[in-house]
């Protein structure tokens, strides 16, 4: 009784709040029929893709019911404000749209479009050609705005899950104000949930992506002149935020040498946000790749935080600059813990790269970040705490981290000679479970942390003064593979919880009020890790 009453409850509100018409469709009905009432239903999508319909409309779609076909909206189908165009389900459970091998939904320069409560499937990635949900603009008055999908299934479909695209050119508006909730993309082949724009300004803004899952989106293997197999990868976008997700198993299928698909990452973003967020056990496919989360090539002001990483064949947390025509700077990872990361091809729980002098990664913090690996279940290499890839970097700051490490695990991979300069280590907490912490320097000499920095001027150090720390963290590590963010809390009597350095003293940082357990964090509270 009391789902019967919910059910009804919400087929009252999605029908009574935008004061539009109201058009069912179920497989009792018939195109024929007005469709105003379920008793009058139409039968097929087609008949939607022939309506134009006005601001206020309502479709609603049986649930649990299996309709075959695409979904394809224009312009012309656009909502207002207060009065969006919706497409959702009414009855029990979602209802289902079985595109076979096209895409799903097709939004074209629509604005204030709702799509909820459906499940979008394709034919699989070998046989579909589209995308699950795909709005495309080429409007070059204005942005296409309004756009929500919310409790949406997608899966099966060889391009993304859910995409938001636009045309090449610096006069194409791309899409504003965007919501993407509580929506599950999983056995895609390209990306779980995606967006990408132009190369040279960010033509999307104001995203928000919330509570959604991506996951056993494997890649194509036919694919080998870029990625794929990502699970939440934006691009082009300005104001994003990111929380509450979970992206796992993605990216088994990528075939590309050059580079690899990440679980949860953004590229081309300004004022990106990824926060209470967890990815693990993602794939490289190959060579490269397979991380947990990334800032990626043209990001500026972009903030990782109170993220969860573990398991992933590449890097827990990458900063990486491949190429892109902006630059990548003032970016920043803080108060997040990796947790066996870099389980194949030697990546670092946290790493950084930059393809060549022109395309740095600049002006960046790594501070209050957990990071612990050993060697259990690697596929093949030697991970570590840190590693840094080349030497392209400018004004990098790596503070107040602990990178704990255990069996053949490093505390850091330094592939190439860096300075102070370009990448600045200062106030880090580096602990072995049982000897010395090591450090692999470019000419493949292991090293003990100690001694290296010992022949590194100014690194881990301030004023002269040495702030290197190699103290227990006291996690409650068990005996049992199976980690958990829990054991990697720093235990409340180790001295690390008043060791580290002030970063609003030393660079005017913009420090947050909680850390990762979600603490208070007092404006004088300095300390190592990413908890206190």
């Amino acid at each position: 009784m009391q789902k019967l009453l919910f059910t009804a409850l919400l087929f009252f509100i999605i029908v009574s709040c935008y004061a539009g018409n109201n058009y069912f469709i179920s497989a009792a009905g018939n195109d024929n029929n007005d469709g105003l009432t379920p008793q009058h239903s139409w039968r097929s999508l087609g008949k939607i893709n022939s309506m134009q319909f006005t601001p206020g409309d309502t479709v609603l779609l049986e649930g649990g019911t299996v309709f075959n076909g695409e979904i394809l909206l224009d312009s012309l189908d656009s909502g207002t404000p207060e009065k969006p165009v919706v497409i959702s389900a009414y009855g029990n459970g979602h209802a289902i749209i079985n595109a076979e091998n096209a895409t799903g939904f097709l939004g074209y320069n629509t604005s204030y479009i709702y799509l909820q409560h459906l499940e979008f499937r394709g034919s699989g990635v070998d046989f579909n050609n589209g995308a699950g949900i795909h709005f495309y603009s080429d409007k070059k008055d204005r942005q296409c705005e309004g756009i929500r999908v919310e409790n949406c299934t997608v899966k099966g479909f060889k391009q993304e899950g859910v995409l938001f695209s636009c045309a090449e050119g610096e006069e194409v508006k791309g899409f504003n104000n965007v919501k993407i909730s509580n929506c599950v993309a999983s056995n895609n082949g390209q990306a779980g949930i995606s967006s990408y724009g132009g190369q040279t300004l960010f033509h999307h803004t104001n995203f928000i992506i919330s509570n959604c899952k991506a996951f056993n989106n494997r890649g194509i293997i036919g694919k080998t002149d870029n990625h794929s197999g990502n699970g939440i990868v934006m691009g082009g976008v300005a104001n994003l935020l990111i929380e509450h997700c979970l992206a796992y198993e993605n990216g088994a299928d990528n075939r590309c040498t050059a580079g690899g698909p990440v679980g949860i990452w953004v590229w081309l973003c300004k004022n990106a946000i990824i926060q209470y967020c967890e990815s693990h056990h993602n794939h490289a496919g190959l060579n490269k790749d397979g991380g947990g989360f990334d800032i990626d090539g043209g990001s500026s002001n972009c903030i990782i935080q109170y993220c969860y990483s573990h398991d992933n064949e590449g890097a827990g947390y990458l900063l990486a600059e491949y190429g892109a025509l902006l630059p990548f700077t003032n970016n920043t990872i803080r108060f997040n813990v990796s947790v066996n990361d870099g389980r194949k091809n030697s990546y670092g729980g946290i790493a950084v790269w930059g393809a060549a002098k022109n395309y740095e990664v600049t002006n960046t913090f790594v501070y209050n970040n957990t990071v612990y690996c050993d060697d259990a279940n690697l596929i093949n290499g030697t991970p570590s705490g840190l590693y840094t890839m080349g030497h392209e970097f400018k004004k990098v700051v790596v503070a107040n981290n602990i990178f704990a490490s255990g069996g053949k695990a490093l505390a850091m991979y330094i592939d190439d000679a860096i300075d102070t300069s370009q990448l600045y280590l200062v106030s880090n907490n580096y602990f072995f479970k049982s000897g010395q912490a090591f450090v692999k320097t470019s000419i493949n000499a292991l090293e003990p942390v100690v001694t290296w920095l010992s022949n590194q001027h100014g690194q881990e150090s301030v004023a002269g003064l040495s702030k290197n720390v190699q103290l227990d963290p006291g996690f409650k590590i068990g005996k049992s593979n199976l980690y958990n963010k829990d054991q990697f809390i720093t235990d409340i009597k180790s001295k690390l919880l008043k060791q580290g350095i002030s970063l609003s003293a030393m660079y005017g940082v913009d420090m947050p009020v909680k850390d990762f357990l979600g603490k208070p964090i007092g404006p004088h509270n300095v300390f190592i890790g990413a908890t206190h």
